[in-house]
């Protein structure tokens, strides 16, 4: 497993998530997308989006923009946030599991990510790396977080892994890739 040894990518990483954190609380995400980049080519190599479902929220969701920050984290790299259209829970949480099979769900999901690498193309050369955040329109944006496009990946590979849920969620995973040339 990678980790960052890098103080400003830790600090841009820990302020998405402290921002993320605020948005699941007040159930306004919809979507969590991670796009890594080809730093040479600016071609979109990997697109890890996470569907999310918020159930305890019953107040209808309203369509949103796209924001995407101008912060740099890290020696010529560029990190990106963005706010995009929101999707609407329409199912209902499974209030019977308990926390131990919650936790197995999630384990499931990390080691299903893990085992990606066995499919997954390697990269080659500098990457860098855009978050991706679907909100509701009426979500308080920071001024800092800008426009974006989806990034998807033109015509990539698509695969669905496994997903979780708890009594007030459920989040589903897929994962597209470029093929190698």
């Amino acid at each position: 497993m990678l980790v960052s040894a890098d103080d400003q990518v830790k600090a841009y990483i820990k302020k998405i998530m402290s921002q993320l954190d605020r948005w699941m609380q007040r159930g306004k995400i919809s979507k969590l997308v991670i796009v890594i980049t080809d730093k040479d080519t600016g071609e979109h190599v990997e697109r890890w989006q996470f569907d999310v479902q918020i159930f305890a929220s019953s107040k209808p969701k309203k369509s949103s923009k796209s924001t995407t920050p101008t912060t740099a984290a890290g020696a010529g790299q560029e990190n990106t946030n963005s706010s995009g259209a929101a999707a609407t829970a329409t199912s209902s949480a499974d209030s019977s599991k308990t926390e131990a099979e919650i936790q197995a769900e999630i384990a499931a999901l990390f080691r299903q990510i893990t085992a990606s690498v066995t499919f997954l193309p390697q990269l080659a050369g500098d990457c860098t790396f855009n978050v991706l955040v679907y909100a509701d329109a009426d979500s308080d944006v920071p001024v800092e977080w800008g426009d974006s496009d989806a990034k998807e990946i033109v015509n990539g590979e698509r695969v669905q892994l496994r997903g979780f849920s708890t009594s007030n969620h459920r989040v589903e995973t897929l994962v597209s890739y470029r093929l190698g040339n």
